[in-house]
């Protein structure tokens, strides 16, 4: 068997290898996102005012346990700080993505040669060239702006939970709710950043 007929067989390898892939991942993650949301909501749904604000002991009332509002804040501040991890990952795992990609076009290229290159893969496999919107592909895209709108979600829904400011004077709340807005800006920012690597190591190499 030729080389070019060699470098061809490897696409539906690849690709089947690339989708078993992802299925695992995307298992995984929303295993994770479901025990992560499924935490936080236990604790919203089980917090009330009407126990002293910074008491870190449960409080049973009518044989049900309940938590105070600073707990439900620490929580939040968990789940938020675990997502932000998940978003590098999955940031780390789409820059890479693009990254081998790069790698096999030039491969590919220098044995099939352009004309024929362009015939069999053309844009479609292309990983160069990406503005800062679709950069990532389109599986990891979809998860980090997902987790991204949950981050939010769960700091909105944290900040609305009945007398979660009234900390009698106390400003720790406050810093903590201000981390959690801290960690979502970091995952945005880590967007950015990640996308400037690419365009420094792939998008300019193929100019």
């Amino acid at each position: 068997m030729s080389k070019e007929n060699k470098i061809l067989g490897t696409l539906h390898s690849q690709f089947a290898d690339n989708q078993n892939h992802h299925q695992s991942i995307f298992i995984q993650f929303l295993i994770a996102l479901f025990a992560l949301f499924a935490g936080y909501g236990y604790v919203y749904t089980h917090s009330t005012p009407d126990i002293d604000y910074y008491q870190t002991s449960l409080t049973v009332i009518d044989e049900v346990k309940y938590f105070s509002l600073i707990t439900l804040i620490i929580t939040s501040t968990i789940v938020i700080g675990v997502l932000t991890l998940l978003n590098i990952i999955i940031l780390n795992l789409g820059y890479g993505f693009r990254r081998d990609q790069h790698l096999n076009k030039i491969i590919r290229k220098k044995y099939l040669g352009e004309k024929e290159y362009e015939a069999v893969f053309g844009p479609l496999y292309d990983s160069d060239n990406k503005s800062s919107c679709n950069y990532l592909p389109n599986f990891y895209s979809i998860f980090f702006w997902f987790i991204l709108i949950l981050q939010i979600f769960i700091l909105i829904s944290t900040c609305s939970k009945e007398g979660i400011l009234n900390c009698n004077g106390n400003y720790l709340p406050y810093i903590i709710l201000l981390f959690d807005l801290l960690l979502i800006l970091f995952s945005f920012c880590m967007y950015f950043i990640t996308y400037n690597k690419y365009k420094l190591n792939i998008k300019q190499m193929s100019a």
